[in-house]
């Protein structure tokens, strides 16, 4: 059984995650074998797939946003690593 991964990502972007970034992620995401899942850490809302435009959407996730990261899967923790990286570099925008 492959472990699961935690990870917290926080949204640094003025736009917040917004479509072209989240069509970004869903790109990412598909990259990988490992299940993936984001999750407002203020409990609005529910998980959401990693996978799915509309669900990274869903989020409503807007500057200075946390969101936790999960992944579980052969991959997972380069999958985590992966996304992570392109949290930290703000959807390489502004």
């Amino acid at each position: 059984m492959a472990a699961q991964i935690t990870r917290t990502v926080k949204v640094g972007n003025t736009m917040g995650l917004h479509a072209r970034p989240a069509a970004q992620l869903v790109h990412i995401a598909n990259r990988f074998k490992a299940d993936l899942k984001l999750r407002r850490t203020d409990g609005k809302g529910s998980d959401a797939d990693c996978r799915s435009v509309l669900a990274m959407l869903m989020l409503a996730a807007c500057k200075d946003t946390e969101l936790e990261l999960r992944a579980s899967g052969d991959d997972a923790a380069e999958a985590v690593e992966s996304l992570a990286d392109f949290f930290e570099r703000n959807f390489d925008e502004k």
